[in-house]
């Protein structure tokens, strides 16, 4: 078994942030998730700064002409993926004009529309000085996600009162929101193992159904 267990490969997990803001809470909170991932030395943890993307404001029109480079690795690297973490702010109830259009770039080009999130597992957070923090957005951005066929960790993850959440240094301080952090993050690694070792699922299966159950006495004669 335990050679077994070192023959699985460590999930990939690619963590995005839906705000660009100087000082964002959102940042901060995916700071935060990143390092509880990277810790446990149990999954590999890829930040992507979707503001350095500078994807264009996406066009139909202009899509066949010129489609952007970073909107391709960031499709590539989505489809490569095994899990996603994401924060972001809410704008009137709704996810951020950067990160809409950063999904809606990764649904087009090259390979099936939801490829980078077909199969995926994936849990969303949000923080807001508001004592919602952020919530009616994790439930949009929950249904977008599940509806092009990624896995939702079921994780209550949305932090109200943010300017007490983080210290000076702007690192989360509070002890609940960082067990809830940690809880969600445990399980997104979790999930994504299997996502990650297909194959070993399969044998693992295989091999339960070749055992004999107690009472199991073989094919009866007649």
């Amino acid at each position: 078994m335990s050679e077994f267990v070192k023959g699985l490969r460590k999930p990939k997990i690619l963590a995005l942030c839906g705000s660009q803001r100087t000082g964002s809470f959102n940042k901060m909170l995916l700071a935060y998730a990143v390092e509880c991932i990277k810790s446990s030395g149990e999954a590999e943890c890829e930040v992507i700064d979707l503001a350095e993307l500078k994807l264009p404001l996406y066009n139909p029109n202009d899509e066949a002409a010129s489609f952007p480079e970073a909107a391709k690795s960031l499709k590539a690297k989505l489809v490569a993926c095994h899990g996603i973490i994401i924060t972001c702010p809410e704008y009137n109830g709704l996810l951020s004009p950067l990160l809409l259009n950063a999904i809606t770039w990764a649904t087009r080009g090259e390979g099936g529309m939801y490829d980078g999130f077909k199969g995926k597992c994936a849990t969303v957070m949000a923080t807001s000085p508001g004592k919602m923090g952020g919530l009616r957005m994790l439930r949009s951005l929950q249904e977008m996600l599940m509806d092009m066929g990624s896995l939702i960790i079921p994780a209550h993850s949305a932090f109200g009162g943010a300017f007490q959440l983080f210290d000076k240094e702007g690192k989360l301080s509070d002890e609940r929101a960082q067990g809830k952090v940690k809880t969600a993050c445990a399980q997104l690694v979790h999930h994504s193992r299997f996502e990650a070792n297909r194959e070993h699922d399969c044998v693992i299966v295989k091999a339960i159904k070749e055992q004999k159950m107690m009472g199991e006495y073989g094919e009866v004669g007649i």
